[in-house]
């Protein structure tokens, strides 16, 4: 049997599941041996998603908040779709398809699927991967922004400037019932609305409205931000965005919300914020004032990241300790100039393009960059990670204090993804941790750093500590874990969350040991 295009979309959506990219992929909903999406899952269980902080990098405070819905409400969401691929989801395909302005699109002009790295809020490489191209990963990223800046100067040439435009709150402020708009258009929905329609397009797109409301805890407004899904309807909704600001004449390309508006020497008269604005109003958008900005001519103005790298002499394809230092300065300055992805390009060629002799100083660097970056952080723990477990490094309790001490610092600052990383980090490096730390996690209501210890360093958690986490907590992820891990639990998990049309469903998972989570290894054993 052939795989068509929106079988293949189906099996991204199941792939991505419920976390998002920002989290450690442990944190994953792969079942080995059965199909978890064949267990019979309902969408009418009133569950919350639990919800948790990450920085914006935009400004101090400034936090984004990403979220995971129930399960069972998002599998059977998923089975809606399964059975109607050939129509919400092919309508989906084919507007992202023909969306030329958008870089953030997930279906390329071949009909092929662009899988896309957000890289933990870093918007800069999209992975638009050109045909035939054969590199590593770091390498395609690079590539395909380069690629797609180049398209940018294309596109816009002859602007005297550029106009970017953020749409303020963006998922947060989609109005679920507007999604048939990505079939019917904003005004055949409104419309169909007012006039009580029953046709059998709209209907269809309202059934969809209120799966995914039921996602959100029924909310009309607002997709829930982490779940691949709402990247696919986001995407869908702004292509038809797109339409009619190129209906309008206007010349622009867009990556997710933020819009970059050609403005040329003749437009000097026109009204391009109010044009833009006549069309974001009909979808209940507004603009984000604080993010608006003209940048004038010369711009789009980038580095050739590979020969700096190339430009720093050393031999046999080692980098001693002069050299590494010279590295790092030189992407460091690039970043503080304003060259976003710099550090991010210089920490995913390591071991690719260069290699470094002096460990503990390239350590050293990357114990900075996840002190004082949070938007490299992931990346700098993985590299930490993989190096102490191919036994290349050996870290000193030095430096597992410095990072605890950052732990600290951002558990009281509520940064609860770095939260997540940096115990994930010590865990990985061999740091126990006691169980007033967890109490202490408890009162700060970061459930995914308990599950992670739930899972890696089981021992602490005795009846008394399991009954602490239980009852301070409404999160039904680390509920589930727990329940998973004690049985005497599950009836409760069902109570307390009142779960009535998914209790199969979720009895299934307990008795195939699902685990929302999969354990690092046997460090610890």
């Amino acid at each position: 049997m052939q795989v068509t295009i929106e079988d293949e979309l189906i099996g991204k959506i199941k792939e991505k599941g419920i976390f998002s990219e920002y989290l450690p992929e442990n944190f994953n909903v792969k079942a080995d041996g059965w199909n978890i999406y064949g267990a019979g899952a309902s969408h009418k269980d009133h569950v919350e998603p639990y919800s948790y902080y990450m920085s914006r990098f935009n400004k101090t405070g400034d936090k984004r908040m990403i979220s995971i819905p129930e399960f069972g409400t998002y599998v059977s969401l998923v089975n809606f779709l399964y059975d109607n691929k050939y129509t919400i989801l092919r309508t989906c395909i084919e507007k992202s398809k023909g969306d030329k302005n958008s870089f953030s699109r997930f279906i390329n002009d071949n009909g092929d699927i662009i899988d896309v790295d957000s890289t933990y809020g870093d918007v800069t490489a999209t992975l638009m991967l050109d045909d035939g191209v054969e590199s590593n990963e770091y390498e395609k990223e690079r590539s395909i922004y380069v690629n797609n800046m180049i398209s940018k100067i294309q596109t816009t040439r002859g602007a005297a400037g550029i106009l970017h435009i953020d749409i303020s709150e963006f998922y947060r402020n989609i109005y679920t019932h507007i999604l048939g708009c990505i079939k019917l258009g904003i005004d055949g929905v409104k419309t169909a609305f007012d006039q009580g329609d029953d046709s059998v397009d709209y209907k269809l797109y309202r059934q969809l409205d209120d799966r995914v409301r039921r996602l959100n805890g029924a909310r009309t407004n607002g997709l829930l931000v982490g779940p691949y899904i709402s990247r696919i309807l986001s995407e869908s909704i702004l292509a038809v965005v797109d339409e009619e600001l190129r209906e309008l004449g206007l010349t622009f390309t867009r990556y997710a919300d933020d819009y970059e508006i050609a403005v040329y020497q003749d437009d000097r008269d026109t009204d391009i914020m109010h044009l833009v604005t006549s069309v974001f109003d009909k979808y209940y958008f507004r603009i984000n004032t604080e993010k608006t900005f003209y940048e004038e001519y010369p711009f789009y103005i980038f580095s050739n990241y590979e020969k700096v790298i190339e430009k720093i002499q050393y031999t046999n394809n080692r980098m001693e300790s002069p050299e590494i230092v010279e590295l790092f300065n030189c992407f460091f300055d690039m970043e503080k100039k304003g060259e976003k992805g710099a550090v991010r390009y210089l920490l995913k060629s390591y071991s690719n393009k260069y290699v470094v002799s002096n460990k503990n100083l390239y350590i050293n660097y990357l114990v900075n960059v996840i002190c004082n970056d949070e938007k490299n952080m992931p990346l700098a723990c993985k590299i930490l990670i993989d190096e102490f477990r191919q036994g290349q490094v050996q870290l000193e309790s030095s430096i597992k204090d410095i990072i605890y001490k950052h732990l600290q610092y951002n558990i009281k600052n509520g940064n609860n993804l770095a939260v997540v990383w940096l115990v994930y980090l010590l865990v990985n490096v061999r740091y126990s941790f006691d169980k007033e730390f967890v109490r202490y996690l408890i009162k700060t209501g970061n459930e995914l750093a308990i599950i992670i210890l739930l899972e890696e360093q089981s021992w602490m958690f005795d009846v008394q500590l399991v009954n602490e986490c239980w009852d301070q907590s409404d999160c039904w992820l680390m509920l589930y874990q727990i329940a998973l891990r004690f049985a005497d639990k599950r009836e409760l998990y069902f109570e307390k969350l009142q779960i009535n049309n998914n209790r199969d469903f979720y009895n299934k998972l307990f008795n195939n040991e699902f685990s929302f989570y999969k354990r690092i290894g046997a460090y610890y054993q």
